[in-house]
Parts: structure tokens; C-alpha cells; sequence
């Protein structure tokens, strides 16, 4: 009798189906429209988990997964592999290496409702709580150096004596390790000593005794005072043609010893560049661990080094927020393998090119818990400036973001948020395509046969878009029907660029020379379209290259923009009838930075959350134009950020290729959230026949209710007025119609 079900309703079968039944598990791919790319589920296990969890089920199995836990992986694996015949063997094995694991991104179709998905999606985006139960450990790996015993025997003293220093090792805010070639353990050993100082041997042999020419066995390092044993290091696997299956063994060997194993996992640097990282290291970790017990975990018996190969020995370092997401996944990975309890507690080491430059920035990272040093190990005072890295070296407070649907845009821009509709909308400016998202299916993209500029939202769940060729579009995203409102800059090389609707229900735009990096011209401008009328007004008083960070802060009364080439962001005075004024500088991109502002959003405080694209990070700006928090994220050029979510307390971030293009999140700090987006205030309907509309005249509406919904202030009134009530024109002569936009005059 066959089922076919998802996955992560293993466990519930197991407990039901009776003993003795032959339980065979298959793997399923499914297949979705390239417009519909899949995101992992946080909590289906995807293939590595899944072989994982499968090779766990056998006809006499019984009990919780937590129950099951506790039991090796390989001998679940023996009681499978039984039952299920070489086929199984075989179908696990290939699963297990061709797909990562547990990813903390999610799409969850399976939530029993729209908002525990949301929640959970949230809940996952939290900064790990449990950080404190794990002391860092600081591991010098000499590998084949120095040249001599009386070079080592030096560099021992020396870091023996750095360890002792300041109340020792005991008082400070890591553990020391040395990995010191086999020739010279013993008199190194003798040395650190006394100094609280851990010994550790590079490489062993999981034999206990024979005839293995050139090995060492853990009992001879155990005599010397070896603690700790490295096992998979990148070199011995490069070098030596060292197997997973090789490190599992080796691994079981050190705790049976009751030593402590340093299991390395990596990537090379074609492995990276192809996006294989937790491919590469899912199927590392399920080999070293296969008979390791989440007790052994639990008990600190295990320490996990991530070294990316690429970053070793080359002067390269993969920068914190890069390390930040592969541990975070690996940290993931342990949490499904071997339970919550053995996730918080596991030591994550990152090795790769580890300066005393770099240490203070990587230990910040939540999931970092300490480093496995190469070449600086060498150097007793750099050695020992990392291992008494700053914990609290000041400067803005650091969140990390993870990526949450990986859609892969060329570049991603003008992420906004759809309160009433619980939705996430934005672009792929040069891949054409606008996207959208409930947190909870997979994201829909709807391509557009031009380049879009920005996506803003529009009353009755509609949208506006800035397209290259048309200008400004309505766009209902559920009939597919749009319509175009106006031109933009016609006659200029330019495009609609980076759009907010502010806080009274107009659009604002700025615009785009499309040839800025190479004829440098200031060209465009800022425009705005009143709330229900189909003309752009001109707002900005000089000529702009590439329009960014167009924010509002939430009373409507101050406007952030960026000239992006020119590296810094102002503040404007902002009249909803008037144009731009009051200038200032808030803040300007440090001459050490990379990259230049891009799109930003503000929070509840005022305070503007600012992509900059080309420096990897998000930095929020106070009003006084310091920098007061920074996200961190694994890609070179986040493009825009938008507040989202239940409570509008997650931060969402677009990126750009070629390494990025997915979609971040971060969860926001404590005390900080984000505002409802407004929608532009227009009801009317919209025409599916662009030839049809008449282009530049206002549509025949009532505002009054709408725009009192949206918080506008004024409306459409049977009154006289020196100004427009629906643009804000300076009425200069007498008339029925207002000259600008077409209103009626009272």
C-alpha cells in the first residue's frame, strides 16, 4: 500500500503505522513554473534532512524523534538500510549530498493558517537568544610549522605567558586551544601547562593500534596531554583525499576517546561561487556526525569549525555577515538533526584567514562562537589579541539578515509593503518582472515587457509602477489590467526611479539617467502626481543623475532623498502643495565606504533605514546623522529596504546580483517598528486599454471619502481657496478649472 506525503508527517506516521510493516520512503521532486520559484518549508525537511529523517524509520522503530535523537544517526541508519535492501542505501546516500539541508528561509504551504505561517516566518528571523551558554573557543592551528622544536618551544612560552596574563584565560572571554604539529606536542604540552592553555593534536588515525606507518593514534596523544582532536580539516581532505565516510570514523574515534573533536566543514571557492555552500557543508556535517549522539552535542564533546576554503591561507576572509549566514545555517542544521538542546549548545568556530583586524567584527556575529586560526597563530601577540578579542567594541548595534525567498533578481528595488492586503510587493527593474508576496505561498512574479522603476501602492489594492517606456502605470496585480496615467520626462534618456507615496496620499518620483556612469549628466528631476490627478509636478529645484532614498518620516514633514553618485543623503522640508526646500546634509557616506545610498524607509521614530549598495549592509541614521544600527547582510549590494509583516516590526531588503538578487529579512529591534504604507489616492477604475485613456487629465472622481481614509488633508471643496484643493496650484487668475491639473474650481 502506497501514501504519498509530505515529509516533515514522518514522524506522526511512524507512530501510527503498525510494527512490522514495510515502510519504504521515497523522494519526490516537484516542479514549479520558473515564475513560481520554490523556497524551502523552515520545517519540511528538505533532501539531506530528509535522508536523514528517513533512514531513521525502519518496521520496528517507535517513539518520539526527540527519543530517537539520542541514537547515533549511523546506527538509525544500520536498522534502515535492514529493512529497505541497497536501493534505499543508494537513493539516501545520492540525496544526501545533491540538495542542502534546513534553511532558516520559508515559504510555508503547509501552515494550518496565514497567520501561524507569518508568525513562524517572524519567530525565525529572531536574533538567537542562546548565545551566552557558549564560551568561545580560540583555536591556533600551526599545521607544519614552525621549523624547529626550539621555534616552538618559544612560540609556546610566548603564548603561554599571553594567556597568563590579566587574571588568565579563566577571566577573559574565550578558551585557548594550540594545534601543534605531532613532533612537538609533547614539549609544547609541557610548556603551556599550567597556563589554562588547551593541547590539541592536528590529525589522528581512528585505529587504536597497528600497522599504520606515519599515524597517530589517540592514545599516544592523550599521553601527551592532548584534549581536543581536529578532524576533516580542509587540507587533509584537499591533500589527502580524506572522505566523509573517512571523518566520521575519525570523529567516533575522538569521543570514544573522550577527547574533544574539532569537526571542520568547507567549501571550496568554485563550490561558493555556484551557490553550493550548504550543499557542500550539509553533506560534510551528516558525514562526521553520523555516530555521534545529540548528548555528546549537548555536552560540548563536539565543536564545529566552518572554514571556507577559498578564505584560507589566501588573505581573503569571507566577511562576517557571510560567516553569519553559513553558521546560522549550520547551527539550523544541528537543530533538526540532533534537537534545540544540541543546537543551542554546539560551539560554531569560523577558520578562515582570521586577523586581529577581523576578530572583534566576526565575533559579534550571534552564531560565531569563536575562530580556528592558521597563519596569525604563528604570531604570539597577534594570537593573542584574538584570543582576547573586544566582546563590546562599540558602534551601532548589529543585526544580521537572512535570506527568506531566494528569487534570484538581477535587481531587486522598491520594496513596499501592503498593509491590507498583508503582501509584499516589489521589482526586478532590468529582469522587468514585478513580484509579490503573503510570507506564506510562493512568490508571484508578473513580467512587464520594459524596465520597472518602482512599485508603489494605489487605492483598492491596486499598484502603481514606473515603467521606461510608458511612464506611470496603474496596475490591478488581480486582473492584470493596467493603464497608463502619464509620460514621464518624455524626451529625455530617463526612466521613473525609486517612488514613495507620502504621507498624504501623492505620489512622489525621482528620476533615472539612464547613461549616468558614462555621460555624468544631471539631467532629471523629482516630480510629484497629486493625490487623484494624472500630472507630474516638479517639486525639486536642481537636476539629478539617479534618484534614491525617497522616504517620508511619519508626519509627512521632512523628505529624504539621495542624488546616489554624490554619496550623500539630505533631508527636505516636505509641503504636500509646495516644493522641496530647507536642504541639509544628514548624512554622507564615509570616504572608506564602498558602494552609495540607495533605497531607504523610514521607522516609526523618523529615523531612515538606508541600503547601501556595494557595502553589504543597511545602516539606520539618526536625526542627529549617526549611525545608530547596521544590518548585515551575506551579499555585496542590498538595493532597498521596507518595513513589513503582522506588525510591520520585520525588515525586509532587496538585493542585487551576481552574488545576491534574493529577498533578506531581519527582524527589527525592540522599540522599533515601521509605519503603514499610504496608497496612492485614486478609486477610479482602470482602463485595460492604455489607446483608450486620454493622457493628462484628471479622472471624475469624488476624493473626499478616500482621501480622508488615507490621512490626506485636503479634499475637494465647494469653497473658495487661493490654492487647488487637489494638486495645490497657486490659483493666479480667476476660473472655473484649475490650470495645472484640471480640477473643478469653486
Amino acid at each position: 500500500r502506497a501514501f504519498r506525503v509530505s515529509l516533515h508527517y514522518v514522524p506522526l506516521l511512524e507512530r501510527t503505522v503498525p510494527a512490522g510493516t514495510f515502510l519504504r520512503v521515497t523522494f519526490a521532486t516537484l516542479t514549479h513554473a520558473a515564475s513560481r520559484p520554490r523556497v524551502p518549508h523552515r520545517n519540511a525537511k528538505t533532501m539531506s534532512m530528509s535522508a536523514t529523517l528517513a533512514l531513521a524509520l525502519s518496521t520496528g522503530s517507535s517513539g518520539p524523534l526527540d527519543a530517537r535523537r539520542a541514537a547515533p544517526l549511523g546506527s538509525r541508519r544500520a536498522v534502515a538500510v535492514t529493512h529497505t535492501g541497497a536501493w534505499f542505501t543508494n537513493k539516501a546516500r545520492a540525496a544526501r549530498r545533491t540538495v542542502s539541508t534546513v534553511t532558516r528561509a520559508a515559504i510555508f504551504q503547509n501552515a494550518a493558517s496565514k497567520a501561524q505561517a507569518v508568525a513562524r516566518l517572524e519567530s525565525s528571523l529572531a536574533p538567537p537568544a542562546a548565545a551566552a551558554v557558549r564560551r568561545p573557543l580560540m583555536a591556533g592551528n600551526w599545521k607544519m610549522n614552525p621549523k624547529t622544536l626550539a621555534e616552538a618551544e618559544t612560540l609556546a612560552a610566548l603564548v603561554a605567558a599571553a594567556a597568563k596574563a590579566d587574571g588568565g584565560v579563566a577571566k577573559s572571554n574565550a578558551d585557548v586551544l594550540v594545534c601543534a604539529p605531532a613532533a612537538f606536542l609533547a614539549p609544547v604540552g609541557k610548556i603551556l601547562a599550567g597556563s589554562g592553555v588547551s593541547l590539541g593534536v592536528q590529525n589522528i588515525y581512528h585505529a587504536k593500534d597497528g600497522a599504520f606507518t606515519g599515524e597517530t593514534s589517540l592514545t599516544m596523544a592523550k599521553s601527551v596531554g592532548c584534549t581536543f582532536a581536529l578532524v576533516g580539516h580542509s587540507e587533509r581532505r584537499q591533500l589527502f583525499g580524506e572522505t566523509d565516510a573517512l571523518v566520521g570514523l575519525k570523529t567516533r574515534a575522538v569521543l570514544d576517546a573522550q577527547m574533544t573533536a574539532v569537526v571542520c566543514v568547507g567549501e571550496s571557492k568554485e563550490q561558493y561561487e555556484t551557490g553550493l555552500v550548504r550543499d557542500v557543508c550539509g553533506a560534510q556535517l551528516a558525514g562526521a556526525l553520523e555516530n555521534v549522539t545529540a548528548v555528546e552535542i549537548e555536552n560540548g564533546r563536539v565543536v564545529i569549525a566552518y572554514e571556507p576554503v577559498w578564505a584560507i591561507g589566501t588573505g581573503l576572509t569571507a566577511t562576517p555577515a557571510i560567516a553569519q549566514s553559513v553558521h546560522a545555517f549550520i547551527r539550523g542544521w544541528v537543530r533538526e538533526v540532533f534537537g534545540d538542546k544540541s543546537a543551542e549548545r554546539v560551539g560554531i568556530q569560523y577558520g578562515g584567514s582570521v586577523k586581529p583586524d577581523s576578530v572583534d567584527e566576526l565575533m559579534r556575529c550571534p552564531d560565531v562562537d569563536g575562530c580556528l586560526v592558521g597563519g596569525a597563530s604563528l604570531q604570539a601577540d597577534a594570537f593573542a589579541r584574538i584570543f582576547g578579542f573586544n566582546a563590546n567594541p562599540g558602534g551601532p548595534l548589529k543585526l544580521w539578515a537572512e535570506e527568506v525567498a531566494p528569487v534570484k533578481n538581477e535587481l531587486g528595488e522598491s520594496p513596499v509593503w501592503d498593509s491590507v492586503g498583508q503582501q509584499l510587493h516589489w521589482i526586478d527593474a532590468p529582469g522587468k518582472a514585478l513580484w509579490s508576496w503573503d510570507l506564506v505561498h510562493d512568490p508571484v512574479k508578473r513580467e512587464f515587457g520594459e524596465t520597472l522603476g518602482f512599485v508603489a501602492l494605489r487605492a483598492n489594492g491596486t499598484l502603481l509602477l514606473g515603467l521606461s517606456e510608458s511612464g506611470i502605470v496603474a496596475h490591478d496585480p488581480k486582473t492584470n489590467a493596467k493603464e497608463i496615467l502619464t509620460q514621464f520626462e518624455p524626451g529625455l534618456n530617463t526612466r521613473p526611479n525609486d517612488a514613495r507615496v507620502d504621507r498624504f496620499g501623492n505620489l512622489v518620483v525621482g528620476s533615472y539617467n539612464n547613461n549616468w556612469r558614462g555621460d555624468a549628466e544631471s539631467i532629471g528631476s523629482v516630480w510629484r502626481m497629486s493625490a487623484g490627478t494624472r500630472f507630474l509636478s516638479e517639486i525639486l529645484d536642481y537636476k539629478i543623475r539617479c534618484s534614491n532614498t525617497t522616504c517620508f518620516t511619519p508626519d509627512g514633514k521632512s523628505m529624504f532623498f539621495c542624488d546616489s553618485p554624490t554619496r550623500r543623503v539630505y533631508v527636505f522640508d516636505y509641503d504636500p502643495r509646495g516644493g522641496l526646500t530647507n536642504r541639509r546634509v544628514l548624512y554622507e557616506l564615509p570616504s572608506d565606504t564602498d558602494g552609495s545610498p540607495d533605497g531607504a524607509q523610514c521607522d516609526e521614530t523618523g529615523c531612515p533605514w538606508i541600503a547601501i549598495s556595494g557595502a553589504s549592509k543597511v545602516v539606520r541614521v539618526g536625526m542627529d546623522g549617526l549611525v545608530t544600527h547596521e544590518i548585515e547582510l551575506p551579499v555585496k549590494s542590498p538595493t532597498s529596504v521596507t518595513f513589513g509583516g503582522r506588525d510591520l516590526c520585520t525588515i525586509f531588503v532587496t538585493t542585487r546580483g551576481p552574488d545576491g538578487g534574493g529577498l533578506y529579512a531581519v527582524k527589527a529591534p525592540p522599540g522599533i517598528c515601521g509605519v503603514p504604507e499610504v496608497a496612492f489616492g485614486d478609486v477610479s477604475a482602470i482602463m485595460p486599454r492604455a489607446g483608450d485613456v486620454s493622457m493628462g487629465h484628471m479622472s471624475s472622481i469624488s476624493l473626499g471619502g478616500v482621501m480622508a481614509g488615507l490621512g490626506v488633508r485636503g479634499t475637494v471643496s465647494s469653497g473658495t481657496g487661493k490654492f487647488c484643493a487637489a494638486c495645490g496650484t497657486n490659483h493666479a487668475a480667476p476660473g472655473k478649472f484649475c490650470v495645472e491639473c484640471g480640477a473643478p474650481r469653486a
